[in-house]
């Protein structure tokens, strides 16, 4: 900061330069107008005579100037430029002006570039639900698309109720024969005719039933039974000598068969075979007990020209007599176009 004492005597010859600088350019100028006056008077002298008491005593003229007032003098030049004067003393701030009004609207510039995508913003609060929509109009029916991939089969659907009967169409081809449908009503009895084995081989009637009177034992190893006794063989497709029932009729058919034990150091083993094939067996093992019966069934479905025998094990017996404790038996149930 500078001292007041000396801050005022730096403003006071600053004052002193100023008026000297003045009073220079002020010599100027009256010295430049006393000219132009001097001029103007000499054009405007007045003549006037005067006595002198000198020596000579001679008469001299004399001018005296009248002051008459000249014409406007040239404006002079312009002083120059002062040197700066010394700054003063910073003075208070004064109180805010008043808000000015708010400005134009500018015109709006071009748009700036995109700037980089921020980061993803937190999942707000989810809001209310709105209003409903009234509905809008229905659009324009779009072109038909391309067909797309069958997809995956859905679950089946409740069963619906039946549709009306439609109406009858035409008689399609003759199928093949299908199977024999459910018995009718029993019709009334007929005139008693003559059973004949032809009779049976024309209606495809197949039945048979066998018997063994006596034991037989397996000394050699697995053997073909033959039957003894023979109940009915109606169609004449068991064989007696062999012990083979052999199919003649295509169809569905029963068998059954029954074995007895009444040793107790062996014991029957037995097979029902088709075609060379195990189908099912029968055993009755017991080394403590005797005089014992099992057997075993079977529905096979037969080709025309397949065979079925029964077969006992080796070292196996099969007990019998005149009782006919072992049997055999099979019938056809009812054919089969096969």
């Amino acid at each position: 900061m500078i001292p007041r004492c000396l801050f005022n005597v730096l403003l006071l010859a600053g004052y002193i330069s100023i008026s000297v600088i003045s009073n220079v350019k002020c010599e100027a100028v009256l010295k430049d107008t006393s000219q132009v006056v001097e001029d103007s008077l000499q054009k405007n002298r007045i003549p006037r005579h005067v006595t002198t008491s000198d020596s000579v005593h001679r008469q001299q003229s004399q001018f005296y100037y009248v002051p008459v007032q000249g014409p406007p003098g040239v404006p002079g030049l312009p002083g120059r430029t002062g040197a700066p004067g010394i700054a003063g003393v910073l003075g208070t701030s004064g109180y805010p002006g008043n808000n000015g009004n708010h400005g134009n609207e500018g015109i709006a510039g071009p748009p700036g570039p995109p700037g980089i995508k921020g980061p993803k913003g937190e999942i707000g609060v989810e809001g209310r639900c709105g209003i409903s929509g009234l509905d809008g109009f229905p659009g324009v029916v779009g072109y038909r698309g391309e067909q797309g991939h069958v997809g995956p089969r859905g679950p089946t659907g409740p069963k619906g109720k039946p549709g009306d009967r439609g109406p009858v169409g035409p008689q399609g081809e003759d199928g093949t024969i299908g199977f024999p449908g459910k018995p009718g009503t029993q019709g009334p009895k007929g005139i008693p005719g003559t059973f004949t084995t032809t009779n049976a081989v024309n209606r495809q009637y197949r039945a048979f039933s066998v018997a063994l009177n006596n034991n037989i034992v397996a000394n050699d190893g697995d053997m073909v039974i033959i039957w003894e006794h023979e109940f009915s063989n109606i169609g004449g497709d068991f064989d007696m000598e062999t012990g083979v029932f052999n199919v003649t009729v295509s169809g569905s058919y029963f068998f059954t068969f029954h074995v007895s034990k009444t040793s107790r150091q062996t014991y029957p083993h037995v097979q029902l075979v088709k075609n060379g094939e195990n189908v099912i067996s029968a055993i009755d093992y017991g080394p403590n007990d005797s005089d014992d019966s099992s057997g075993n069934s079977v529905i096979l479905t037969l080709r025309k020209g397949d065979v079925i025998w029964m077969v006992l094990h080796g070292e196996r017996e099969l007990s019998s007599n005149p009782y006919k404790f072992t049997t055999f038996s099979g019938f056809l149930i009812f054919p089969m176009p096969i």
